[in-house]
C-alpha cells in the first residue's frame, strides 16, 4: 500500500491519463508535461489548471516522467506515449510544458520522431538555455551539500549552461525545428521577500530577471514565439488562473497572431557578486569573509540540508546578528534543502564571520555584495587582484563507471580542455585582493564549459 501511494504521489513514468469529464468541444487535446522534481500532480494539487481547461471545452492529457533523468531518457519516454495518445484520440496534441518539460517535449519531437503527432508545444518558464542554478550545484562549493542531497541528479547535470549550448547547437540545426510553432511564456516574480523562490530570484539577478528558477532569456527560443513574460513566479506561471487567459488563444484550431511580447529588461540599478564556500558541521563551523568599501546590501544564504541548525552573523565591531529566516528550496535544483537567509544594509567594512551550531550537517554559503553597478567591477583600476584559483571538474558525458576528473590550477589557459572526452567542465573560479583603500575582498565565479565528441567547446 506504502509503495503504491508512492507510486502515485511521485508519478510511474510514462502513466499517461485524461481528463474523462471533459467535454471536448474545442481544438486539439492539450498534454500537460511536468518539470523537474515533480510530476502531473504539478497541474492537478493546488493549481485550477484542470477545471478551467474542462469548462472552457478542451480535453485535459496528462503523463508522468522520471523526476530526475535528462532530457534523452524522459523524451524517449514521451515520444512512445505522445504515440500511443494519438492512436487513442485520434487527434494531434498541443503540448503544454513547465520548466525543464518544455525540454522533455522538444528531445522527444526532434530526436525521437513525435513531430508527426503534435500540432503546436507551449513552453512555461522552459530553461531552453539551461540554469546557472544548475551550475552552482555542481560546482565546487556546493558539492558537501549536493552530495548529501543526492541531488545531482542526471536532470540537474543536463540543465547546465554549457551543457545546454551542445543540446541547442543540435536542436536548433534540426530539419523541424522551425516547422513545429513553439510559442514561450516567462516570468519576473520571485514572491515575497524570503519566500521559497525569493533567494534564486535574488541570485540570478547578478544574470537578468527571472522567476526565482528560470531567467527570462533562458525560457526563449529564437524561432519561437514569445506570448507574454508578467510577474509569474517559477510556481504561479504554470497555475490556471493565472496563464490560461494568455494561452487560450494558442489553444484554438486555428491560431491567430500572437503579438509579440515587449519584455523590457529593467536597467540595473545595481550589480550583484557573489562568494561561495561550503563544507560540514559536527559541532560548530565558522566562515569568515571580508567586506570591502561601498558594499551597499548584503544577503547571507547558508543552504543547509538541517532546518533547525542555530547560526549567528558576526560584525568586526563583534555586534552578533542572530534573527535568521528560513524557507525550504523550490527552485528544483537543491531539493530537500534549507535556506537560512539573513539580509543587512550597510554593512560596515571588514572582516565577518557566520557561526553555525549544529550535531551534523552539510553545507554551501553564499553571501551575495550588493553595489551601485558603477563601482562594482572587481576589474575597476581602483582594485588589485592578488590571486586566483581555478578549480574544474570534468565530468564524463556517458560516465558509466568512469571517475570524474578534478584539477585545480592558476593559468585557465594552460589547460586543454578540448583533449578530454565528450562532457562538461564545471570551473570555479575563486578570487582574493585588495581595494586601493586597503580592504580585502574575495569572489566566486562560475561558469561550464561542454566539450562534444569531436573536441568542439561550447
Amino acid at each position: 500500500m506504502q509503495e503504491r501511494m508512492k507510486e502515485m504521489r511521485e508519478g510511474k513514468p510514462g502513466r499517461w491519463f485524461k481528463d474523462e469529464e471533459a467535454a471536448n468541444t474545442e481544438g486539439f487535446p492539450v498534454l500537460f508535461v511536468h518539470g523537474i522534481n515533480t510530476s502531473s500532480d504539478t497541474w492537478l494539487l493546488n493549481n485550477d489548471m484542470l477545471p478551467i481547461i474542462r469548462g472552457a471545452g478542451y480535453q485535459s492529457v496528462f503523463i508522468d516522467l522520471h523526476r530526475d533523468e535528462d532530457m534523452w531518457t524522459n523524451g524517449g519516454i514521451l515520444a512512445e506515449k505522445i504515440g500511443e495518445m494519438y492512436d487513442s484520440l485520434k487527434e494531434k496534441l498541443v503540448i503544454v510544458g513547465h520548466s525543464k518539460g518544455g525540454i522533455d517535449a522538444q528531445t522527444a519531437l526532434l530526436h525521437y520522431g513525435a513531430s508527426p503527432y503534435v500540432e503546436r508545444v507551449i513552453t512555461l518558464s522552459t530553461p531552453h538555455h539551461g540554469s546557472e542554478l544548475a551550475d552552482l550545484a555542481f560546482s565546487k562549493w556546493a558539492g558537501w551539500l549536493t552530495d548529501a542531497l543526492k541531488s545531482k541528479t542526471p536532470a540537474v547535470f543536463s540543465l547546465q549552461t554549457g551543457y545546454m549550448k551542445g543540446f541547442r547547437s543540435e536542436m536548433d540545426r534540426h530539419d523541424l525545428a522551425r516547422s513545429i510553432p513553439f510559442y514561450t511564456f516567462g516570468g519576473t516574480g520571485w514572491g515575497g521577500a524570503q519566500s521559497e523562490l525569493f533567494w534564486g530570484g535574488l541570485y540570478l539577478s547578478r544574470f537578468g530577471q527571472s522567476d526565482g528558477a528560470v531567467l527570462v532569456k533562458s525560457s526563449r527560443l529564437p524561432y519561437g514565439k514569445e506570448v507574454a513574460v508578467r510577474d509569474w513566479t517559477h510556481s504561479t506561471i504554470k497555475e490556471g488562473r493565472s496563464i490560461f487567459p494568455y494561452m487560450k488563444e494558442i489553444l484554438s484550431d486555428e491560431v491567430k497572431d500572437v503579438v509579440h511580447a515587449e519584455a523590457n529588461e529593467h536597467v540595473k540599478e545595481e550589480e550583484t557578486s557573489v562568494l561561495h564556500r561550503g563544507g560540514t558541521v559536527d559541532g560548530v563551523a565558522v566562515e569568515h569573509f571580508s567586506v570591502e568599501e561601498r558594499v551597499e546590501r548584503l544577503t547571507i544564504d547558508w543552504v543547509s540540508d538541517q532546518r533547525d541548525t542555530m547560526y549567528e552573523l558576526v560584525g568586526p565591531d563583534g555586534q552578533v546578528y542572530r534573527q535568521w529566516s528560513v524557507a525550504e528550496d523550490a527552485t528544483g535544483y537543491f531539493p530537500g534543502a534549507f535556506h537560512h537567509s539573513f539580509l543587512l544594509t550597510a554593512p560596515i567594512p571588514g572582516r565577518w564571520e557566520v557561526r553555525a551550531h549544529a550535531s551534523q550537517e552539510h553545507y554551501m554559503l553564499s553571501i551575495l555584495f550588493h553595489k551601485k553597478s558603477a563601482v562594482t567591477s572587481l576589474t575597476a583600476s581602483d582594485q588589485t587582484l592578488l590571486k586566483k584559483m581555478y578549480t574544474i571538474h570534468h565530468i564524463p558525458m556517458k560516465s558509466g563507471k568512469k571517475p570524474s576528473t578534478l584539477i585545480t590550477s592558476e593559468d585557465l589557459s594552460s589547460l586543454p580542455l578540448a583533449d578530454f572526452e565528450e562532457g562538461i567542465h564545471n570551473i570555479t573560479l575563486d578570487l582574493e585582493g585588495k581595494t586601493e583603500q586597503g580592504n580585502e575582498f574575495q569572489r566566486t565565479v562560475i561558469q561550464t564549459v561542454y566539450v562534444d565528441g569531436k573536441g568542439n567547446i561550447y
